[in-house]
């Protein structure tokens, strides 16, 4: 689901600063918006502005400019906040979450799906901004599962990093036992 409405697409921007609760420098707030597809990158440039302009987001000037959501933001987004989709709201909190987690350690992830003219080729990755900490690519014929895959790493990628390193270290011998 993609929103198109401006209104929610403000609502969806103001909810996530809210529970956030920090101060965020613009290409962090851009990727926790977009991440999961919700908001397009163009809506969320247009919107953001109106957010800036409307005085519901507070511009801190630092070396870095960071964004805070304003007491007028906080007021809008406790009005119409209950108007988005619950599973929208969870999905992109979890994920927000997760994203500036992976920020602050350093971490980043990285998945597609591609064509091979007779499949599907799935590749995924993790960093921790110095080097590769995972690297994973597999070939499959059905383009919903290869996609599921992809999704599945997207919202997991921190438990498959470390499901990954307990199985390659032995951790988890048990799923090798017959």
């Amino acid at each position: 689901m993609v929103l198109s409405d401006k209104t929610e697409i403000k609502t969806f921007i103001l909810f996530l600063m809210s529970n956030i609760k920090e101060a965020l420098d613009f290409n962090t707030l851009h990727d926790i918006v977009v991440q999961d597809g919700f908001v397009k990158y163009i809506d969320f440039l247009d919107c953001f502005a109106e957010l800036l302009e409307a005085g519901q987001v507070d511009e801190i000037n630092n070396d870095i400019p960071l964004y805070t959501i304003s007491d007028n933001g906080k007021i809008a987004v406790a009005e119409l906040t209950p108007k988005l989709f619950g599973t929208i709201k969870e999905k992109a909190l979890r994920s927000a979450m997760r994203l500036l987690a992976f920020y602050r350690e350093g971490s980043r992830i990285f998945s597609s799906v591609n064509s091979d003219g007779e499949g599907w080729q799935f590749h995924c990755e993790m960093t921790d901004g110095k080097r590769k900490l995972l690297e994973i690519n597999t070939y499959y014929t059905d383009y919903d599962y290869a996609q599921r895959v992809k999704s599945n790493f997207d919202e997991n990628a921190e438990k498959i990093y470390k499901g990954t390193m307990a199985i390659l270290s032995g951790d988890v011998n048990y799923i090798f036992d017959k």
